[in-house]
């Protein structure tokens, strides 16, 4: 092998490498069959009662969407257009729908397209705050309709 075959397969090496590794450079999706995420609290089929604390686990950072980071939408049941933006581990929902739910969290792009990894957990809400408590302070929602979790 003469000096100018080695050079071009140190290019051609290279070049591999950086296209190997500019998706987790950048940011971007990269392989969603790396990331995941696991709901710790509340359990499968908890009775919850408003407000309730939601911890999971994220194999990616969070964080603002502004950051360039991933965040989470929760939602309950279908209701995938009105969502909480979650961008840490943990949130206290203030206000969900009484009865029997799925919970969803969805790991989002920062552009809020889906990154293709989500998890749920089914949940009874055994209410909603009575009236000596304090009402539920307005969420980030994608229309600020709906449940307003």
């Amino acid at each position: 092998m003469n000096r100018r075959e080695v050079s071009k397969f140190g290019v051609t090496a290279l070049v591999a490498i950086m296209t190997a590794a500019l998706p987790a450079a950048c940011g971007s999706d990269g392989d969603a069959g790396t990331m995941s995420l696991s709901v710790r609290e509340p359990a499968a089929d908890a009775t919850v009662t408003v407000p309730f604390a939601v911890a999971f686990d994220s194999s990616v950072p969070l964080g603002d969407e502004a950051s360039g980071l991933h965040h989470v939408h929760l939602y309950f049941d279908d209701n995938s257009n009105d969502y909480l933006i979650v961008e840490s581990t943990s949130v206290q929902v203030t206000n969900a729908p009484p009865g029997r739910h799925v919970m969803h969290l969805s790991l989002r792009n920062a552009n809020h397209s889906a990154a293709g990894v989500e998890t749920q957990v089914t949940l009874i809400v055994s209410g909603t705050p009575g009236p000596s408590s304090p009402a539920p302070q307005p969420s980030a929602s994608s229309d600020g309709g709906g449940y307003g979790y």
